[in-house]
């Protein structure tokens, strides 16, 4: 098992570079604020909806709340990675267009550092920027010299996102009751590339005046989150676990810039003023269990995204500006359930038996303001609310009834919904593909 744990690292290696390239998920609602946010769960929650403040880590890592590494098994060495990949179709009116990519999802490990306190560390990504469509205008008219149709072309090409390297830590510092915290290095950035070109007579023309701009930031910050469990018997087989986590929300300034220029030659380069921001947000969830079989779990959310600043684009009167604007997003909530069914963990036999079914459901409400234009300062739409559902399954590593690794399987169906039919509609199909190793490296052994 070490030998495939040390295959999975080096593939894991040669997967961050080509997500580093890639950019992940594409979605066109990547092209505003920083970008499509990530999920942040992990392969085997993502089933069940992406739950998991209320969920400890045991045989397997959590890194929804940081106060579940408490629980993590003392003889154990945990690594969990993963991959996914996307099925679907963005559509606009009579328009659809088809969109398949694989990306990178995580990798994370942890272990028991001694009596009730658990350590956990990792690499996700934090948000992606990863877009390359164009709009030609339904409009048209006559060049008044030669006569002949002109219309306009404009492409849309963005890259890049934010990355998040963290490492956390689970205390229990009481009987049922732990906290924990995970600390973050957030790092990334985004090139939002904006072309437009003129056809006369259907050939490119260069006799007008296109308007062209690239905005470009690099971001270094932090980000911290807090959480804490209780656990309560509620009976000799069943648990109820009441879980809650904070994110603090800070202001942190970047490099970022917007640079015009125009078919005739014109150029002009603007620094922002202003910064970016991210929100405070807050989590709070419940989860039931029942003996080692039947686990139920809910969570909600809620985000300050509208009180967060980020550059955006200004003119007024001619004149080009790159203020940071709140004007880009909105707060939002987002309601997540699930469940996981193991008919018999300890089975002798049957393999089947100790497989768990995982399945799940999830809203988001939206969080992006879409600018009816280029310009920040015109009137903006609300972007897309998200709906998921996710089956899925974990399938023991080793028909050993002791195994804890696991290879996770899971399916998601999500679809972004616009609020006016103006906007793109998004619907995906993705696949899930996790490993986890459970590794009992700090087992003592005796020699008779």
């Amino acid at each position: 098992m070490k030998y495939a744990i040390v295959f999975v690292l080096a593939l894991l290696l040669n997967s961050v570079s080509l997500y580093a390239q890639s950019g992940g998920g594409k979605s066109s609602y990547s092209r505003f604020g920083l970008g499509l946010l990530n999920d942040q769960s992990q392969t085997w929650n993502k089933s069940m909806g992406g739950v998991g403040i209320a969920l400890p880590s045991g045989s397997k890592l959590n890194t929804t709340n940081p106060a579940s590494y408490a629980y993590v098994d003392s003889l154990s060495f945990i690594f969990d990675v993963a991959m996914s990949g996307n099925f679907g179709q963005m559509s606009m009116g009579a328009s659809k267009v088809p969109v398949n990519n694989a990306s990178f999802d995580y990798l994370v490990a942890g272990f028991r550092l001694r009596k009730n306190l658990g350590l956990a560390f990792g690499f996700r990504p934090y948000s992606t920027v990863n877009y390359n469509y164009f709009t030609s205008s339904n409009e048209a008219y006559r060049d008044e010299n030669t006569g002949d149709l002109v219309r306009n072309n404009t492409n849309y090409i963005g890259t890049g996102g934010m990355h998040e390297a963290f490492i956390g830590l689970g205390w229990k510092p009481f009987k049922n009751f732990s906290i924990g915290a995970n600390v973050a290095v957030l790092w990334g950035g985004y090139d939002h590339l904006v072309m437009q070109e003129f056809t006369q007579a259907g050939v490119a023309s260069n006799n007008f005046n296109g308007f062209n701009f690239l905005q470009h930031a690099d971001v270094l910050t932090y980000k911290l989150d807090l959480g804490a469990q209780y656990v309560m018997r509620l009976g000799s087989k069943d648990w109820l676990t009441v879980g809650a986590t904070v994110g603090i929300g800070h202001h942190f300034e970047g490099d970022a810039y917007l640079y015009r220029y125009m078919t005739t030659g014109d150029t002009l380069m603007v620094d922002n003023e202003g910064g970016f921001d991210i929100p405070m947000s807050y989590a709070g969830g419940l989860a039931w269990q029942h003996k080692n079989t039947l686990l139920v779990s809910a969570d909600a959310y809620y985000q300050t995204w509208g009180d967060c600043n980020v550059p955006a684009m200004v003119v007024s009167n001619g004149n080009v500006s790159y203020p940071s604007t709140t004007k880009m997003y909105k707060n939002n909530y987002s309601l997540k359930a699930g469940l996981e069914y193991t008919p018999n963990p300890l089975a002798t036999r049957g393999y089947f038996n100790r497989v768990k079914y995982r399945f799940g459901v999830s809203y988001s409400s939206p969080y992006l303001m879409i600018p009816k234009g280029e310009n920040a300062a015109m009137k903006t739409n609300e972007g897309p609310a998200e709906i998921g559902v996710s089956l899925g399954v974990g399938l023991p590593i080793s028909n050993r009834i002791n195994s804890r690794s696991m290879v996770n399987l899971g399916v998601q169906w999500l679809r972004r919904s616009p609020s006016t039919q103006s906007l793109i509609t998004e619907n995906y199909f993705i696949l899930n593909v996790g490993v986890t190793f459970n590794e009992r490296w700090f087992m003592k052994f005796k020699i008779q």
